[in-house]
């Protein structure tokens, strides 16, 4: 059954690729998708449901939310709304705000046997 794995990362700025690309590191990987394969603490949430998952996400920027020169918010949400709705795909939220690197992504699998790291 098709869900969404909530992921979070906020860092002081963006990791080093090597440290993107290594799944043992605890930081946002470069490919979305290798969210399935780094340490299963950074995974904060499962969604079987779309609209909880945008609930996910529009909690997470407001508690983090973008600076004034990025994309707002509700933008951000409306896209992924889109996006989830019409076509069950991964949602990378990233910015940086006045100190930090925030990542909230949602990345959509289909409950593969040896690909979910946390069956719905």
């Amino acid at each position: 059954m098709d869900h969404w794995h909530a992921y979070a990362y906020t860092g002081p700025t963006k990791p080093e690729d090597r440290d993107a690309r290594d799944p043992l590191s605890a930081t946002p990987p470069l490919v979305v998708r290798e969210w399935l394969r780094k340490p299963r603490g950074m995974l904060v949430g499962t969604f079987t449901e779309p609209e909880a998952a945008l609930t996910w996400l529009a909690a997470q920027l407001a508690e983090s939310p973008p600076p004034p020169s990025a994309v707002p918010a509700d933008t951000v949400i409306g896209y992924a709304r889109e996006r989830i709705a019409r076509h069950p795909y991964d949602q990378v939220t990233r910015y940086y705000t006045a100190g930090s690197y925030v990542c909230r992504d949602l990345v959509r699998c289909t409950g593969a046997p040896g690909e979910c790291p946390a069956p719905a």
